[in-house]
């Protein structure tokens, strides 16, 4: 992630404060994207040193001021070639997929538990991806009502689909261990390799 790049989109779409700025990366994203403020507000002095935004205190009447952040036109040009760049691409398969389903890292080395172990296990991540997908669904229908651009309805229909790949995922998982029975504890002969 460029956080520089993703903290400009968000001022882009609307000047903001850090607050808020952290507030809609967790909002949207639902996570911080591993943001802590100290990160965030020294990304916003250098890009503010850098000529890429400009801070406009805001006096309030009963509060502190706040600054809020403005992208400057070098702002938006840098924000603008960052989209245009074409995407890196690698030769090289890179198991990113466990980034995306942490569970992954789990189910590994299940082949050292036996079936009955492992059949609660996936059912339980099951109705996990199942609620997050329930979810996800919802915000689409809240995103469309209120007409949001339709590129970042496409955003949230690829976590709707990754949610479904997931889902079809642990239900084949799930009919394997019921064919193995409850003595499905199979050994792996040796550690992973490549």
């Amino acid at each position: 992630m460029s956080l520089k790049h993703m903290v400009l989109g968000c001022l882009i779409d609307a000047p903001s404060h850090g607050y808020e700025i952290r507030r809609r990366f967790i909002k949207f994203y639902r996570c911080s994207h591993g943001v802590n403020e100290g990160q965030l507000y020294t990304t916003l002095k250098k890009m503010e040193q850098e000529g890429l935004i400009s801070k406009e205190v805001v006096y309030q009447e009963k509060n502190p001021p706040r600054k809020v952040f403005h992208p400057t036109e070098k702002g938006r040009e840098d924000f603008y070639h960052w989209l245009m760049e074409k995407g890196e691409v690698s030769d090289i398969a890179d198991f990113d997929f466990f980034h995306v389903f942490p569970f992954l890292e789990k189910c590994t080395y299940f082949n050292h538990l036996t079936g009955k172990e492992t059949l609660p296990l996936v059912e339980r991540q099951a109705a996990v991806e199942k609620a997050k997908l329930d979810e996800f669904n919802r915000v689409r229908g809240k995103m469309l009502e209120r007409k949001v651009h339709h590129f970042r309805v496409s955003v949230i229909e690829f976590g709707i689909a990754l949610q479904e790949i997931k889902l079809a995922w642990l239900e084949e998982l799930r009919a394997k261990i019921l064919a193995l029975g409850s003595e499905g504890d199979i050994v792996a002969e040796g550690p992973l390799s490549n």
